[in-house]
């Protein structure tokens, strides 16, 4: 059995790239800045699709908290416990709130002294989202909502509190019937703005293997562009992107194809808001096909701060991969496969402020835990220890300020 140990959950922003935050409480005693760090909640998954690569080797848990594990330097200080799993975590750039999406709302969360979260205001998200992102300046939240095949924009106000969507899109297009096991409507799965100048969101959609491009008007909080538009970018019709991120320093961005097990190399137009494609690379090991099962193919991806590395975690296989970035053309070479430490890895983040060097940390979703990877100077992993979750599915992981 796994031992439980005290590493930290140190994490992220939407991207789950950046570095992390100091969480500033509510509370202006000398108790001063206090660094948190999430880990947001969801149900079992692989274990309960019949047709997944873990059905039937691990059972389903026999607890499943809704709510958000809640860590300080180190040290689990508690659970706070909500009426729903969370979709997507993510903290204000100022304002000192974190902000959820759950049942069908974008939610907005106060940080008491201890690190707990009280929910104060929420509105409709036009959906359920998989995945939000909020604008550089904290006046919007974007959310990808999958089963509506809906994106949508919401306003923060100053007080942080969440306003009705000034915006949407909704998405309907002709899809290949015999896709349709997973592919038979539209579902945005992440919706990202262009970290240079967020004029941008970018949106992957892997029931119609597009990633839809608006102009984002951040003075009103709206997204621009028609369906047939030229900008979108269409990709192999069993792709199912899920997932991208943006290189830090060059024009290129990266997209993780659930149903196909490729990561699609594309260079990125901030002019005129336009990908195109370069390369495609396997994540998979020769020989193993990806699996088309929910909760069973690529989960996510991200880019290392230095731009030499790409990490993904593959759920066929469970495991983290990695490639060399080569920093002249943006082309990938496969550089390390790893077990996950558990079972169905769903989100990942990188942490570059631990004490004992980089880390990524890895939320296994049926298994309850989340692996820590040591990185090496050369992008390398090499795993560290497992913290277990006592009852909660890991869904995402965030550090909120």
């Amino acid at each position: 059995p796994r031992s439980r140990c005290r590493t930290p959950a140190r994490y992220s922003d939407c991207s789950g790239r950046l570095e992390p935050f100091s969480a500033v409480a509510p509370d202006t005693s000398s108790a001063g800045t206090k660094m948190y760090s999430y880990v947001g909640s969801s149900p079992a998954a692989q274990v309960k699709v019949s047709d997944s690569p873990a059905y039937g080797k691990l059972p389903p848990p026999a607890v499943e908290k809704k709510g958000v594990m809640v860590y300080r330097a180190g040290e689990r200080v508690g659970f706070s416990e909500l009426k729903h799993h969370v979709g997507w975590m993510e903290k204000h750039p100022s304002n000192g709130c974190v902000y959820a999406a759950g049942s069908g709302k974008l939610r907005a969360y106060k940080v008491a002294a201890d690190g707990m979260l009280e929910e104060f205001s929420s509105a409709d998200a036009l959906g359920n989202p998989a995945h939000f992102c909020l604008s550089a300046d904290g006046a919007w939240a974007l959310c990808a909502n999958y089963s509506a095949s809906t994106l949508s924009v919401l306003p923060i106000a100053a007080d942080g509190s969440v306003g009705a969507a000034t915006d949407s899109k909704h998405h309907v297009v002709r899809l290949n019937p015999q896709l349709a096991d997973r592919q038979e409507a539209c579902h945005p799965h992440q919706v990202r703005l262009d970290p240079g100048s967020g004029a941008w969101a970018l949106a992957c959609d892997l029931g119609a293997s597009r990633v839809w491009v608006y102009a984002f008007d951040v003075a009103r909080g709206s997204l621009a562009g028609a369906a047939n538009s030229e900008r979108h970018l269409l990709l192999p019709e069993a792709s199912g992107p899920r997932h991208l991120d943006f290189h830090p320093a060059k024009p290129w961005v990266y997209v993780l194809c659930e149903l196909d097990g490729n990561i699609v190399g594309c260079r990125w137009d901030a002019e005129q808001g336009r990908l195109t494609p370069f390369g495609s690379y396997y994540t998979l090991p020769d020989g193993v096909s990806p699996c088309r099962a929910h909760h069973s193919g690529g989960s996510h991806v991200l880019v290392s701060a230095d731009g030499r590395c790409l990490y993904a975690t593959t759920r066929t296989d469970g495991a983290v991969v990695a490639f060399d970035i080569d920093t002249a053309t943006g082309e990938l070479a496969f550089k390390q496969r790893v077990p996950c430490g558990g079972v169905c890895p769903r989100s990942f983040v990188l942490d570059y402020a631990s004490p004992g060097g980089p880390l990524l940390l890895v939320g296994n979703q049926d298994s309850q835990n989340v692996a820590s990877f040591s990185v090496a100077t050369d992008g390398s992993l090499s795993l560290r220890s497992i913290e277990e979750l006592d009852g909660v599915c890991p869904n995402v992981l965030t550090a909120p300020a």
